[in-house]
């Protein structure tokens, strides 16, 4: 079973974004995991969410259900999600699920958080 590993830090002015830096793999078996820090970030009142890719090794179709889900969720309490550091084969994945689409994806952490300051 992939592993996958998930840290959290605050970004922004006064700490108002979430940063989650995802290690591994995300597949039908740990989406759950990651569905449960979403919670937990929601349940701090915490609405605006920079998800890094970085050391993010694959992705299936449970882990961007898991993204697809939380949309109104952002929406109605005025949040956003934003990717980072996407590398070539997820940003395949994304843009062929529509993924991309929905939600914006950056080379750099400071492009995201201005954006999400600025309500975008």
């Amino acid at each position: 079973m992939p592993q996958l590993n998930i840290t959290e830090r605050l970004a922004g002015a006064n700490g108002a974004v979430f940063v989650l830096s995802l290690n591994g793999s995300i597949d039908a078996y740990n989406s759950e995991l990651l569905a449960q820090k979403l919670e937990s970030v929601f349940s701090r009142m915490r609405f605006q969410i920079i998800v890094d890719c970085r050391e993010l090794l694959f992705i299936s179709s449970s882990g961007m259900g898991v993204f697809l889900s939380i949309e109104d969720q952002l929406l109605q309490n005025n949040g956003g999600l934003k990717f980072i550091n996407v590398s070539e084969k997820i940003l395949n994945v994304f843009q062929k699920v529509g993924i991309a689409d929905i939600f914006k994806i950056y080379d750099r952490e400071a492009d995201a958080l201005q954006d999400l300051e600025k309500g975008v």
